[in-house]
């Protein structure tokens, strides 16, 4: 019997030997402090490879549990990094986070063991393109002139304005705060290099946030610029500053709010779409201030002829869409987005009402908070309201109910 019981725990301890081989045959991360794994990584001498992720990031838990625990990933990542983890919203994370300028996930990032950024990706990849990473990170490491050494570089003085340029393109191919350097750069400029258009478009390429004194110079002087240079301006310009409006309202920040609203009315040449991102922004600021005045113009600019649009058409139009997805779906012979097709066949079999439907209840929902005396503004937001009921039955009762108590108030 002490036999067969000796045997049984050894086939077990076996078993569960092998079965914890198995787990760990994927990318093994360092437990220690972020301190600790600097150091270990200088004894190791190896890069550090940190997986920057959030709790509620779906992405990165794909790549935690289909791509980390890949034998070939673990293969390669163990042998060329001191793998590291962290949470960007949770302890040390949030500081190495703010530090790399990490602001979407997931993000990759391989520094030196001194804690310099040698490569930054940012987004899900499959198991080979995750593999190539570790290729692209150690040619970024063989390079004197990679990120980390240009960061010493300008940490240890230099101010040598072709080392500048050369430093502010690879900071932007790597997506990280330049603001430093970028003043420092327009610092050394004289006032006649600034009154030149080549020059503010050379540098404005290189705005990625507002708390720079060069974002502040050039809001200040856009105005010199020839409208050819502004056209060329216009959207690059648009996809980083409704980003910063946005931040900055949800963030509070309402006179840089205020500043960068208006000066994003300067801009020509800004498409529908544009345009209606920045009346749902206004939508915001108004009712976060009480501005009913502010709200009713967004709302109105907002709705804009939409309720002039008939319901049979809308409906046609809906079922173009529609039969023309499928028809996309079908024609590719993969079942599986066949599959998928049917069962969200109700998102697809009203894509044009639901588009309509976004910016007329969310202007009503807006609209709602306006006093009982704007009668006018109420009954309008009545109607965006149930013109969402009539096209998607039951998804806006609430909303319609709350707008008629606010009437009979």
């Amino acid at each position: 019997m002490k036999k067969i019981i000796s045997l049984c725990f050894t086939t077990f301890y076996v078993m569960a030997l092998l079965a914890q081989t198995s787990v760990n045959t994927g990318i093994q991360f360092y437990k220690g402090t972020w301190k600790e794994a600097l150091k270990a990584a200088g004894k190791a001498d190896k890069m550090i490879f940190i997986d920057v992720s959030t709790d509620w990031c779906a992405p990165c838990k794909y790549m935690e549990q289909f791509i980390f625990t890949k034998q070939a990933v673990g293969k390669k990542y163990n042998e060329a990094f001191l793998n590291y983890k962290i949470d960007a919203e949770k302890g040390e994370g949030v500081d190495i986070a703010r530090k790399y300028a990490v602001s979407a996930f997931p993000t990759f990032l391989f520094v030196n063991s001194d804690g310099y950024l040698m490569y930054k990706f940012v987004g899900q990849r499959d198991e080979a393109g995750f593999i190539g990473l570790v290729q692209e990170a150690k040619k970024q490491e063989a390079d004197p002139n990679n990120l980390g050494n240009m960061e010493q570089t300008f940490n240890e003085g230099s101010r040598d304005p072709l080392f500048l340029r050369s430093y502010l393109d690879r900071l932007k191919e790597m997506q990280v705060n330049n603001g430093e350097v970028l003043d420092t750069y327009f610092n050394l400029l004289t006032d006649k290099q600034l009154r030149q258009d080549s020059t503010l478009l050379c540098l404005a390429q290189y705005i990625s946030r507002t708390q720079t004194v060069f974002s502040a110079y050039f809001i200040n002087h856009y105005d010199q610029l020839a409208a050819t240079s502004k056209a060329k301006l216009t959207g690059f310009l648009f996809d980083n500053i409704s980003l910063w409006i946005a931040t900055a309202l949800s963030e509070k920040r309402l006179p840089e709010y205020l500043t960068l609203r208006k000066f994003v009315d300067k801009l020509n040449g800004l498409g529908k779409g544009d345009i209606t991102l920045l009346n749902r922004i206004d939508l915001k600021y108004g009712v976060l201030v009480r501005d009913y005045e502010w709200i009713k113009k967004a709302g109105y600019l907002l709705t804009n002829g939409i309720l002039s649009i008939p319901v049979d058409s809308i409906r046609r139009e809906d079922k173009r869409r529609f039969e023309k997805e499928q028809s996309i779906i079908s024609k590719g012979h993969d079942s599986a987005k066949v599959a998928a097709f049917e069962e969200e066949k109700e998102f697809w079999i009203n894509t044009y009402s639901r588009e309509l439907c976004v910016p007329l209840s969310y202007a009503a929902e807006a609209f709602t908070h306006l006093p009982s005396t704007e009668k006018q503004a109420l009954k309008d937001a009545l109607a965006w309201a149930k013109r969402c009921g009539e096209l998607m039955p039951e998804t806006f009762s609430g909303l319609i109910r709350k707008l008629e108590q606010k009437l009979s108030s």
